[in-house]
């Protein structure tokens, strides 16, 4: 029995030891409330991100901005932990809401704030959101051209593959694109035919992309020539045995500043001449030649330009 009761008397005693120390953290924190809620206001700016819900057919077709901004008043410390903490976005759920015009408003309580911090105010306070019917409809691309060809060269033309690219977004938008155009391409940063990726200025149009981005070949053309290339050979492409009258062509082309200290010591294997006579039969043909060069070096001319092959 005695057992029993120094037992509980030491369960007892424990009790009330936790008891004192929650006591005695309860005060501080209480005393450390109390010192900044009596501390001096200071104001601040909080941002949220804001996201609208919409059915999978429908589409946002006005500008809302993407966070709210509160502005909040109280002590430093509050505002602090506030400003570190991070908000789940505010979720306007406009899920089955037909194509229409309303007003969504943001209210104080839209943030989280503790005792002793108040929203000053909202901004904005309210947005007028429009929604229409998504729509996608195929629009062709044009480039949006820059600059001038670098000396020696000319533009000559540009291909775009595809030359049609499908946008969706809301209806009205979609309906008042008749094309869309490229980012802007520097021609003065280009030579030769230069095969790229192209962006698209979608920024203004209120729409997006709906599948791959466009590839384009920009062809700017050598016009005169800065380096010359003698004693080119010649290939000939064939099953039988041939004589090629030329032994050998000479190749004028355009290079950049850059690489024309590079084309003093070429690699033959990079350039060179060539006649594709596969399926052909015997005989003897004038054929024009086909010169193949470096990406950076453009064709101007070969001398000469066809050649005379027997095949035997």
């Amino acid at each position: 029995m005695s057992r029993d009761r120094g037992g509980l008397q030491r369960i007892f005693d424990g009790m009330a030891d936790h008891l004192g120390t929650k006591i005695v953290s309860v005060v501080i924190a209480l005393v450390l409330w109390g010192v900044a809620l009596g501390s001096r206001s200071v104001e601040e700016t909080k941002d949220i991100p804001v996201v609208v819900e919409t059915s999978a057919d429908v589409v946002v077709a006005s500008e809302v901005p993407d966070r709210v901004l509160f502005r909040l008043s109280g002590p430093k410390a509050f505002l602090r932990a506030i400003l570190d903490r991070r908000e789940n976005p505010i979720r306007i759920n406009l899920n089955g809401v037909k194509p229409s015009v309303l007003t969504y408003r943001f209210f104080s309580d839209s943030i989280r704030v503790p005792i002793g911090v108040r929203v000053l105010s909202v901004n904005p306070a309210a947005v007028q959101i429009k929604l229409e019917y998504l729509k996608r409809k195929d629009v062709p691309v044009r480039a949006e051209l820059r600059g001038v060809p670098p000396e020696g060269y000319r533009f000559s033309g540009i291909q775009m593959t595809p030359e049609f690219v499908r946008i969706k977004g809301p209806e009205s938008r979609v309906d008042a694109l008749t094309e869309v155009l490229t980012k802007p391409i520097d021609l003065s940063e280009l030579r030769g035919h230069v095969e790229k990726e192209l962006s698209l200025d979608l920024a203004k149009s209120g729409v997006q992309l709906d599948g791959p981005l466009p590839r384009g070949t920009i062809h700017l053309d050598p016009i005169s020539a800065n380096f010359k290339i003698k004693n080119v050979d010649i290939r000939v492409f064939s099953t039988y045995k041939f004589r090629v009258e030329e032994k050998n062509v000479t190749v004028l082309v355009r290079s950049g500043p850059q690489d024309l200290e590079e084309l003093k010591s070429i690699d033959r294997n990079q350039v060179f001449a060539s006649v594709d006579l596969r399926g052909r039969t015997k005989g003897r043909y004038n054929e024009p030649l086909r010169v193949t060069l470096p990406a950076n070096m453009g064709l101007v001319k070969v001398i000469p330009d066809h050649v005379t092959v027997t095949l035997y």
